[in-house]
């Protein structure tokens, strides 16, 4: 059974997420629309507003691709759509506008991580290779507490029948046009997870659409090439 989880907002400007970590060493957060993180600047500024040292900001080029990282430096990732550390000086960051922000927490131990999931990277095994790295790197995915971010919900998120079969049936619905369905990439990323290995209820789901809330979230299915990008953050503290 998936859980839907509501976030907090930590003041006006800031999306902390929720729900708290069981490692209170660690502290993630998701910026709104209403606060500028747009270029390296406006990352570092919603980094040190949270709490975080930015020199330590790890930037994902993210490609929409299937590759996750484990890093122990602050160089740039070129063609990565995840990152994973157990260093403490360390931030992972993402940047999304619609697309699922996957944040990753330890339980006990100072490793954490985030991952950009959208259907693409969803459907050609993001996810896979994430549960792999952490394998490869001598974790369980049981230890793991996850998050699933404020991200385009199945009300919003329709497609065409070309590529329907890339879904899981029991998270395709019949849209009200010919030969288009609604999608619920929540609903799949939790089964793929939950059949990995993670906890059921470890795995907390946001309810808010970032397509339906044009207040709070940018939108690129709703704005186009105009949207900006929300920021994604993960650290220790």
């Amino acid at each position: 059974m998936m859980v839907k989880n509501s976030s907090k907002v930590l003041n006006e400007e800031h999306w902390i997420v929720q729900p708290q970590f069981t490692n209170l060493n660690l502290r993630a957060a998701f910026s709104l629309k209403s606060i500028s993180v747009e270029g390296l600047e406006g990352r570092r500024s919603f980094a040190k507003k949270i709490g975080f040292d930015p020199t330590g900001l790890v930037i994902p080029k993210q490609t929409h691709s299937t590759n996750v990282n484990f890093v122990s430096s602050f160089n740039p990732i070129e063609n990565c759509d995840g990152v994973f550390t157990n260093e403490k000086n360390i931030i992972c960051s993402i940047q999304v506008a619609d697309c699922m922000p996957i944040f990753f927490a330890h339980r006990s131990e100072n490793v954490f991580g985030l991952v950009h999931a959208g259907w693409r990277g969803l459907v050609y095994g993001v996810l896979e290779n994430t549960s792999q790295l952490i394998f490869e790197n001598g974790y369980k995915l049981y230890d793991f507490e996850v998050f699933i971010g404020p991200s385009i919900q199945k009300c919003c998120f329709e497609i065409k029948d070309d590529i329907v079969g890339n879904f899981q049936k029991e998270c395709v619905f019949p849209a009200r046009k010919n030969g288009s369905y609604k999608v619920d990439l929540q609903n799949q990323a939790f089964r793929e997870m939950r059949h990995m290995g993670f906890r059921e209820n470890q795995i907390k789901i946001s309810n808010e659409c970032t397509f339906c809330s044009q207040e709070k979230y940018h939108s690129f299915r709703r704005d186009g090439k105009n949207s900006g990008r929300m920021i994604g953050l993960i650290g220790s503290v």
